[in-house]
């Protein structure tokens, strides 16, 4: 056995009832049961739930003064920008938004900063120019939410600011005209895991709702014809569910928790993606070799990093250009350009890890830590993030990666594993920093090089205290036999998508399983023909770090799948791991 086993508790009641009143396996409900379902009502909530379940983006505090002030600007034929960060999330938010109100004849602009000159966050220099360009009315996007200053030297220009973010408060709050964030105080909207592109989603049901309220989507009257000949024209309301593909988008990439609110916008997302509208998301499908159906790991692991690339490299420009064209010729060729620069991302990505590997392996200090913080000149600040998330996979511990600039301070970017707290570990040294902000799982940090050490070593005692001992587990929701695996428990199982942080994929534990035959293909995945009674099935264990001999009898940790092949659709067993 490689990781540590823990059998999710049993609930037996709740598990008879469950099965009865939704007509369910006692697999599928106690799987329901280990997401935290306590009653028939929650579970048809959660295997049903539709975008009629969301809550009222008036719950969100802020958003009654936001859309009184984006009204007025529209009436007032204001020039409006979006400003977003550089990552999916705040690339999707930006391009969301912006398409939205350009749909609706706004004069509207998109702003995002270079990760490498201007760094996180808004900056006084981006909001001269866009006042030099006529804006008058900023609205934020996965960002601005630490933006105190910046937004007092808004006032001095002229020009006002919207924030909407959905990163951590700090003490004091920018005084901007409104500002949304689930998670400041007194904000009622009980969707607090939603991301950036989720808040800013929500901003634009509510503006919605308010100019069809206020007659701004009623048939224009007709007007006498101009000097030009032209004619008035009717506004069509739009249908947000056609931007979906956008919210899905960016709540996976930014490893948001796939439950509640998130769980209804990234399934309903990815059903747009399916056969999208977007040319972008098409033309972004077609270079990441999807076809038909997406899900959320084509996501985070094909469609995100893509998207991803030009932010971490350079500009994300690129990016929100190709998710706002309307024309899939240009869309084609702006993928290509992504996929190319994610090329070059993984490149640097491999060299950095290989050199942060072999910086941990060499250092037996580094080894029995609790904790990783690295840091180099050498280094990528835009691909560090990514790395810290490999670090954390191979080694189970947070880590941080900090690229040291030329002016003598390191930009880091860290990564957590689940139910180790990084933001709350990172508060603990918030002096030692220039600046900080993250969640639970990611966060980054702004540092001057002499005081990493003295970092690495409180860090290391944050991480310590909160920690405990460092335990590679797999969560186990059911023992089974392998003749209850049936299609319709599959198909049962299906329905618990969109899988991902907060929502994991079903693990279930057969014991004594016969194994009939084996193979290595690939050089790195082992497929292995099962038996169990009168069942057989087909299982494989992809991406194994090293080749293992299997004996005749195992018990098997795995989550079942339809696989197709050739037209054919078979349930198969993808193994998370053996015990002999």
């Amino acid at each position: 056995m490689k990781k540590h086993w823990v059998i999710e508790k049993q609930n037996l009641k709740l598990n008879d009832k469950l099965a009865k009143a939704l007509g369910i396996s006692s697999i599928t409900a106690q799987v329901l049961i280990n997401r935290g379902i306590k009653d028939e009502a929650e579970a048809e909530l959660f295997l049903k739930s539709t975008l009629f379940d969301l809550p009222s983006p008036n719950l969100l505090k802020g958003m009654d003064k936001a859309v009184e002030r984006i009204e007025r600007a529209i009436q007032r034929k204001e020039k409006i920008a979006i400003y977003g960060d550089y990552d999916v999330d705040g690339v999707t938010a930006t391009s969301l938004f912006y398409t939205f109100l350009k749909n609706l004849g706004v004069n509207v602009t998109y702003y995002n900063p270079d990760r490498l000159k201007e760094g996180y966050g808004v900056n006084i220099q981006a909001i001269e120019k866009l006042k030099s360009e006529g804006v008058s009315l900023v609205i934020s996007g996965d960002c601005g939410i630490t933006a105190w200053k910046e937004v007092e030297d808004a006032k001095k220009l002229d020009v006002d600011f919207i924030i909407t973010d959905h990163h951590k408060p700090p003490e004091m709050i920018p005084e901007a005209v409104s500002v949304i964030n689930p998670h400041q105080i007194g904000c009622s909207y009980p969707g607090k895991e939603i991301a950036g592109v989720g808040v800013i989603y929500n901003l634009a049901i509510a503006l919605r709702r308010a100019l069809r309220e206020s007659g701004f989507f009623r048939k224009a009257r007709p007007e006498p014809a101009s000097s030009s000949g032209e004619t008035a024209h009717d506004r069509n309301e739009p249908n947000l569910g056609d931007y979906l593909d956008l919210v899905a988008l960016g709540t996976v990439s930014d490893c948001a928790s796939l439950t509640n609110v998130n769980r209804i916008f990234v399934k309903e997302g990815m059903k747009r993606m399916l056969s999208p509208k977007r040319p972008g998301i098409t033309a972004l499908k077609e270079v990441s070799g999807i076809e038909g159906e997406v899900n959320s790991y084509d996501i985070g692991f094909k469609l995100g990093p893509r998207i991803n690339a030009t932010g971490r490299l350079q500009s994300a420009g690129v990016a929100v250009e190709l998710l706002i064209s309307q024309d899939l010729k240009k869309s084609r060729e702006l993928a290509k350009i992504l996929n190319q620069e994610n090329s070059k991302r993984q490149n640097i990505e491999e060299d950095i890890f290989l050199d942060a590997v072999s910086l941990i392996e060499s250092n037996p200090e580094f080894l029995e830590s609790n904790s990783i913080v690295l840091s180099s000149p050498n280094w990528h600040a835009g691909v560090i993030g990514i790395v810290a998330t490999k670090l954390v996979e191979r080694f189970q511990k947070p880590a941080i990666l900090i690229s040291i600039q030329e002016n003598g301070v390191g930009k880091g970017s860290g990564r957590s594993i689940e139910g180790i707290n990084i933001y709350a570990a990172l508060s603990e040294c918030k002096e030692l920093f220039e600046q900080f902000g993250g969640h639970e799982l990611a966060a980054g940090i702004s540092i001057k090089e002499e005081r990493i050490d003295e970092f690495r070593k409180k860090f290391e005692r944050a991480i310590s205290e909160s920690a405990g001992d460092f335990v590679s587990m797999i969560k186990i929701d059911d023992v089974v036999d392998l003749t209850e695996i049936t299609d319709e428990v599959v198909s049962e199982l299906e329905l618990l998508s969109p899988f991902g942080i907060g929502n994991p994929e079903p693990v279930l534990l057969a014991k004594s399983l016969e194994v009939i035959s084996e193979r290595f293909f690939k050089e790195k995945h082992l497929s292995l023909k099962l038996k169990q009674k009168d069942r057989v099935f087909d299982a494989v264990w992809f991406n194994l770090k090293e080749t293992i001999k299997v004996p005749n009898r195992i018990d098997m940790a795995f989550t079942p799948e339809f696989n197709v092949w050739n037209g054919k659709k078979e349930v198969r067993l993808r193994i998370k791991d053996i015990d002999y």
